[in-house]
């Protein structure tokens, strides 16, 4: 359970080289801590998630990973601005783990920032592009479609204006067309 073959050299290794770098100094507890929470925050139990992911940081208080989860289950809670401080701290202690960088967008998204959360969800992206969260998390945004008006700004209020008008015709809603 703990241990896994590798492939190409038969050859056994331990545990905790399948486990994220952020993870690997911990002890058995914390990790397992940790497990339970992301467990919870897959079934959207933040308030479970949140008091595990606690207990988790009173075992391993610099963690930055549990940090960042801890930071998303506060968030989620309804405090944004503590969650956005956790998500903060997190980014500074480990600045280039994918998983920190989306849980911090997560936040910032739900504060209604979408441009800074898109910026959060593609620099995760860049760093690991086999990154299922940050993939998941753009392409959840959606693509923008150009301009009415090409040789305009997008932000000109012709081009706002008339690309509302464009929506409300075409009548375009999530992921597919309404039928008219």
């Amino acid at each position: 359970m703990g241990v896994r073959i590798s492939g190409k050299y038969r050859r056994i290794e331990s545990r905790s080289e399948t486990l994220p770098i952020g993870l690997r100094d911990e002890t058995f507890e914390s990790q397992d801590l940790f497990r339970r929470a992301e467990a919870c925050i897959m079934r959207r139990n933040y308030d479970k998630a949140e008091a595990l992911l606690a207990d988790a940081l009173r075992i391993s208080p610099d963690n930055a990973t549990y940090i960042s989860y801890h930071g998303l289950c506060v968030g989620m809670l309804g405090d944004l601005s503590h969650a956005e401080e956790l998500c903060r701290k997190a980014a500074k202690l480990s600045p280039m783990d994918p998983i920190i960088l989306v849980n911090h967008g997560r936040i910032l998204l739900e504060e209604g920032l979408r441009k800074e959360a898109r910026a959060l969800f593609s620099r995760a992206y860049e760093i690991d592009d086999t990154n299922a969260a940050a993939a998941l998390e753009l392409s959840g945004m959606g693509v923008r479609r150009q301009p009415v008006v090409p040789f305009l700004p997008r932000n000109n209020p012709l081009n706002f204006f008339l690309g509302k008008l464009r929506h409300r015709i075409l009548g375009y809603k999530g992921l597919g067309w309404k039928k008219l």
